[in-house]
């Protein structure tokens, strides 16, 4: 517990620092770190529940584009903002490192394995943040076309 609490203090600082480094107001760092925690908190609940690695992965970087559009909307920023700071916690980065290492050493059963787990992780993040990206931006072209076909009705009504 104490140890899952570290990691999600870490991830708040790692994606505040990230926001940092994307130049976000001040005013936003908080609801950036915020975005990275809450994004390691939805992992780590999905990695106690399923052991499938491209699941838990696809499910953590839907929650977190859902995060970021949700930002988007109540922040009135750019969706980016959030999501690049949010995902910063999904970054296999050990993974790739343990796989260069075992390429150096030569330990070539290691490395493929670390290699999968790797690319399933990449995989999955881009699978959940095509698919949220994909509903959102459909969800926005339905509202704002039936707002457009509204206000086109209200114009013709008033030219008569």
């Amino acid at each position: 517990m104490v140890e899952n609490m570290k990691l999600i203090l870490f991830s708040f600082t790692a994606s505040a620092g990230f926001g940092i480094v994307f130049r976000i107001e001040k005013k936003k760092l908080l609801w950036a770190g915020l975005g990275g925690a809450l994004t390691r908190c939805a992992y780590l609940f999905l990695l106690e529940i399923t052991d499938q690695r491209i699941l838990y992965t696809l499910l953590a970087a839907m929650f977190a584009a859902l995060y970021a559009e949700i930002m988007e909307m109540y922040q009135k920023m750019p969706s980016t903002v959030f999501l690049y700071p949010a995902i910063i916690p999904l970054i296999p980065g050990d993974l790739l490192y343990n796989t260069a290492v075992n390429l150096i050493l030569q330990d070539i059963p290691e490395m493929l394995s670390n290699a999968r787990n790797c690319v399933l992780s990449l995989a999955g993040m881009s699978i959940g943040f095509v698919i949220i990206s994909t509903f959102t931006y459909y969800r926005r072209i339905y509202y704002v076309s039936k707002d457009i076909a509204y206000h086109i009705m209200y114009w013709q009504k008033r030219k008569e």
